[in-house]
């Protein structure tokens, strides 16, 4: 009998769990996890070097239901002929957040690209065709990578990954609740 009302008062707990992750919990782990350097092209014909460093976040600050990032990347352009030329890429992108239970972490998907600019604006080389498996690169890295994992450490974020949550967006913030 002690088992039945053990196992009524955890359910009635955990029916009422949930966890928020603000903006700056997700900022801070993408900080520590964010970033990598890749080349795309042929080496000696056209190819370019690209460095992806930064990701700025917003819950919820360009539609109601959307994680916006703001990515920074730089990459160097150069085709057979000409000079290499750098280049600073910021995209913005917006996602819906959802949470991957197998994971225990929330993942983006539904990547959209909202604003791209690229300085300097005049470019010296056809380079349009390199830009595009730029922005495809990070978005596939953004999307393949989770932006924010529950803790096994953390007694509450513990209980949530084996339950079967949902992800809402509140205020600013991602709430995993059951």
């Amino acid at each position: 009998m002690k088992i039945f009302y053990a196992l009524c008062i955890s359910f009635i707990l955990s029916s009422c769990a949930s966890y928020s992750v603000t903006e700056q919990e997700i900022q801070d782990y993408l900080d520590d996890r964010s970033g990598f350097e890749r080349t795309v092209g042929v080496k000696g014909l056209a190819h370019a070097n690209i460095k992806f460093e930064n990701v700025k976040v917003g819950i919820g600050r360009v539609a109601n239901d959307r994680v916006n990032l703001d990515a920074d990347s730089k990459a160097q352009i150069s085709i057979q002929g000409k000079s290499p030329q750098q280049l600073q890429i910021k995209v913005n992108f917006s996602a819906v957040p959802y949470y991957d239970k197998d994971e225990g972490a929330i993942f983006l998907n539904d990547l959209k690209v909202e604003d791209i600019d690229i300085q300097p604006n005049e470019l010296n080389l056809p380079s349009k065709q390199l830009l595009s498996p730029i922005v495809e690169m990070v978005g596939q890295y953004l999307l393949t990578r989770p932006v924010y994992r529950l803790s096994d450490e953390d007694f509450k974020q513990s209980m949530l990954k084996t339950a079967r949550p949902e992800l809402l967006i509140k205020n600013h913030e991602l709430v995993i609740q059951i």
